[in-house]
């Protein structure tokens, strides 16, 4: 026994796969069985066994125990009208069809709740197109909900009662651990040595399991809720806090450890108060304070600034007032996006409450980044469905797709009068992929698990098929092994022991054939030839194909918002403009991130190269926070600066930047030579800081002046980003395939 606990722990650790399978028999072998023999009711039984297979094997139900529930609750009663609908229409095969493409679209878009609503979309899809085909009994509808409420009910019970799953570590705890590394990282600069060494170690670890790709998909906060939301915006600027960090060691390593003498720019001041509130944001996020506060993290950074102000006044020309503006600046950014942290970390703590600070002065926060705080979910959820409602959407694309292979299949299967015509949808259902090299890969393993399992089957059906009691009694057993053969044995296993399941189970609601097993084969053969020509037909190269048009749409939407944001901060345009501009970034962003969601799960196709796709995503989301931040800090009014020949030194090298982002828009899009796009001339900013420190009577517009320091420290963050574009492309490939962009290493 020992051994045998030894091996399942081996290759099932924490025993995941084994408790969820115990669940999965116990709940579906009671409901099925009770309403088969004690109540003599088939169709209760058979809803009642697809309630629990639908949400607890084709479904992916994640979550703290109250998550769980709640979502297992809202699948009963969306899940109730699915079943009506479905029913309703199945009294032809062309009002099954339409009725089956109509909710393979509208329940796939649920995807757009994130993991947890994404997860169970395929449960509901279960349950609509189980009762869509023939015998038309809408008297019976009152039969399958029962059914499915007993199903329901029982999983519900099993998950919180009967070896429940671990509760999983929730984001917000890794933001709080990130928080708490980086101000570490923070009080270790004065102090150096192996607790610098230490603390910049765990920073880093901390900052990178906040990317989405080390995330388990069921956590990763990709919701349109206010919390998802919040949390997403926190990651953001937790990781933009740890880079300049990272960014001002580099610049100015004296002056982040205090030992740079008396300097009226020393940002020793201004880092202490973010670390402090960095703690702070990390105890809110564990729940240990509340809300985390604003006021001293707003009096430092005014302070710095005024001190910035000071010094733009009181420093001559030469390169030492350039090598503290370019420290200024950094240290800056790390206030902004610190105040960033902060605003976000009150939405996550509480999402329902609004933001009573916007992340830019004057500007209502109704307008700001963090309109989303207490809105209303059905707001957030129509926002998130606007947001989408393209053809370049990976959701509606797959929602169409998938919608269109069922609906097909549908229509096949009512045409054809095929027996079992259901497990012909199913078949699409769990076969389709968002991709057509993905849907490739699924049908072989999956065709001969069928076919294995179609052969068990007839036999087994011939053996024990005409004993009621020996079907019964192997009813829990065989679906304890279907479940967790996946985890042990793979796709092809689960495959086999699913179909000698489906024995089983029509072996007690029908006179036993052996017909059974090849007929459940000739279906699954059919669903997914169906669902491989419709993969190839309706956007075939699914996230793959999308994920370099997203990174294009975005880098050139974000050139653009470094055009406008610096022609602000050099006074010759307005803020709404600039706001305008933000509002369109975000709405790329937020279709990019899903594309990129998606490439992440798809099979690479054969001979595909790519970019670090995450580091483009980085690339632009700091573009959109460093124009949220340049429209913080110093305040000024929205007018020109006194220096035409220095403004027009700033647009041309704004133009260059910008130059540089649409080009880069263009190889993605294309899948050009990287090497075409030539980085921005060297000393381009250094140039720049140089001309403000040569101002003669930077004296008198200390502000104005400042805003040009920190417009030109803003490009060099920029062309820094352009360099890491060029850095993550490998040198072209000889031969055809010369064109492609390859990973590096």
């Amino acid at each position: 026994m020992r051994r045998v606990l030894r091996w399942l722990l081996r290759h099932d650790p924490g025993l995941t796969a084994t408790r969820k399978a115990v669940r999965i028999a116990v709940a579906a072998s009671i409901g099925f069985l009770v309403c088969r023999y004690a109540l003599d009711q088939p169709t209760v039984a058979v809803y009642a066994v697809f309630g629990v297979i639908g949400f607890g094997v084709f479904s992916e139900v994640s979550g703290t125990p109250a998550q769980r529930t709640r979502t297992i609750l809202a699948c009963w009663l969306l899940g109730s009208v699915l079943v009506t609908v479905g029913s309703l229409l199945a009294v032809t095969t062309w009002a099954a069809t339409l009725g089956v493409l109509v909710a393979g679209v509208a329940v796939a878009l649920l995807a757009l709740g994130g993991p947890r609503a994404a997860g169970v979309v395929n449960g509901l899809h279960l349950l609509y197109i189980l009762p869509s085909f023939p015998p038309f009994t809408p008297g019976e509808i009152p039969l399958r909900i029962a059914g499915l409420t007993i199903g329901i009910a029982l999983l519900a019970l099993a998950d919180r009662f009967l070896l429940p799953p671990a509760v999983p570590r929730s984001f917000a705890r890794r933001a709080a651990d990130a928080a708490r590394a980086i101000g570490a990282l923070l009080e270790a600069l004065p102090v150096g040595g192996d607790t610098l060494a230490r603390a910049r170690r765990d920073s880093a670890r901390a900052a990178e399991r906040l990317r989405l790709g080390e995330v388990p998909v069921d956590e990763r906060p990709t919701g349109p809720g206010a919390a998802d939301r919040g949390l997403t915006h926190l990651a953001a600027a937790l990781r933009a806090v740890y880079g300049r960090v990272e960014a001002l060691e580099d610049l100015a390593p004296a002056a982040v450890t205090g030992r740079s003498g008396p300097d009226p720019e020393a940002p020793t001041a201004m880092l202490a108060a973010t670390a402090q509130s960095l703690r702070e944001v990390a105890a809110a996020l564990d729940g240990r304070r509340p809300l985390p506060g604003l006021d001293d993290l707003d009096a430092a950074r005014a302070a710095f600034t005024a001190r910035r102000v000071h010094a733009v006044a009181i420093f001559g020309p030469g390169e030492q007032t350039v090598r503290r503006a370019e420290t200024s600046v950094a240290v800056a950014q790390v206030a902004e996006e610190q105040r960033l942290v902060v605003l976000a970390a009150r939405v996550v703590v509480a999402p329902r409450h609004g933001v009573p600070a916007s992340a830019v002065p004057g500007e209502d926060p109704a307008e700001g980044p963090f309109w989303y705080a207490g809105a209303p979910p059905a707001l957030l959820w129509w926002r998130r469905l606007r947001c989408h409602l393209t053809l370049r959407s990976v959701y509606l694309q797959n929602a169409v797709r998938l919608g269109v292979g069922l609906a097909i299949a549908r229509l096949v299967a009512g045409e054809l009068d095929v027996a079992h015509g259901f497990w012909v949808l199913l078949a699409t259902l769990t076969l389709m992929r968002t991709s057509a090299a993905s849907t490739r890969a699924a049908m072989l393993p999956a065709i001969i698990g069928t076919t294995i399992g179609g052969t068990l089957a007839i036999g087994l059906v011939l053996l024990v098929g005409p004993y009621p009691v020996a079907t019964a009694a192997l009813l829990p057993v065989i679906v304890v092994v279907a479940v967790a053969s996946g985890r042990f044995a793979g796709v092809i296993a689960s495959q086999a022991c699913f179909t000698v399941v489906v024995a089983v189970l029509f072996a007690q609601l029908s006179p036993p054939t052996w017909r059974l097993g090849p007929e459940r084969v000739v279906d699954v053969v059919l669903g997914a030839v169906i669902g491989l020509v419709v993969g190839a037909a309706v956007w075939p190269a699914g996230g793959h194909g999308e994920v370099r048009r997203a990174a294009g749409r975005c880098l050139d939407v974000a050139a653009d918002l470094v055009d406008s944001t610096t022609k602000w901060l050099a006074g010759t345009t307005s803020r709404q403009v600039v706001r305008g501009r933000l509002s369109a970034m975000s709405t790329e962003i937020t279709r990019y991130e899903a594309t990129y969601t998606q490439f992440r799960s798809e099979r690479r196709p054969a001979r595909a190269h790519d970019l670090d796709w995450m580091a483009v995503l980085g690339v632009v989301h700091r573009v959109c926070r460093g124009a949220r931040s340049a429209l913080t800090d110093p305040p000024a009014p929205d007018d020109a600066v006194p220096w035409p020949d220095l403004a027009a030194r700033l647009r041309g090298d704004v133009e260059v930047v910008a130059d540089r982002y649409h080009r880069w828009a263009v190889v993605l899009r294309r899948e050009d030579d990287p090497h075409a796009v030539p980085g921005p001339p060297a000393g381009l900013v250094h140039a720049g800081l140089e001309a403000v420190a040569d101002l003669p009577d930077r004296a008198e517009h200390p502000v104005r002046a400042l805003r040009l320091v920190d417009a030109w420290g803003w490009l060099g963050w920029l062309a820094d980003d352009l360099e890491a574009l060029e850095r993550i492309a490998s040198p072209p490939v000889a031969g055809p395939s010369a064109n492609v962009l390859v990973p590096p290493g």
